[in-house]
């Protein structure tokens, strides 16, 4: 079946740890909406906020679909803006940290079996 909703009727959940500020997600699809492969997210980061500094086994595709910052990672900081694209491998050290002066916004897909 088909699923079909906007943005604006999903909710938006606030990230609380010690590791991240400003920082929101909106779960777009997940298996609450039958997908069995891949999941879409998308990540807000306030002006001056970053995300949690860590890793995991799986891979994630993100595109910049706002704002600008860096994507700190073990070898060093990548420069992102509105339009890139980043693929980030298994097992790799990421957080992005957003040094515009508006919201940074990621799109993220990541596998469903998590």
């Amino acid at each position: 079946m088909i699923y079909h909703k906007n943005i604006t009727e999903i909710k938006e959940n606030r990230i609380e740890t010690n590791d991240a500020k400003g920082v929101s997600i909106t779960t777009l699809v997940d298996e609450d909406q039958g997908a069995k492969n891949f999941f879409m997210r998308i990540m807000k980061i306030e002006k001056e906020g970053f995300s949690p500094y860590h890793r995991h086994e799986w891979e994630h595709e993100n595109f910049i679909l706002k704002g600008e910052g860096f994507l700190k990672t073990e070898k060093g900081k990548i420069s992102v803006k509105k339009g890139d694209v980043i693929y980030i491998p298994p097992n790799e050290l990421h957080s992005y940290i957003n040094t515009g002066n508006e919201e940074l916004e990621v799109m993220c897909i990541i596998p469903s079996m998590l």
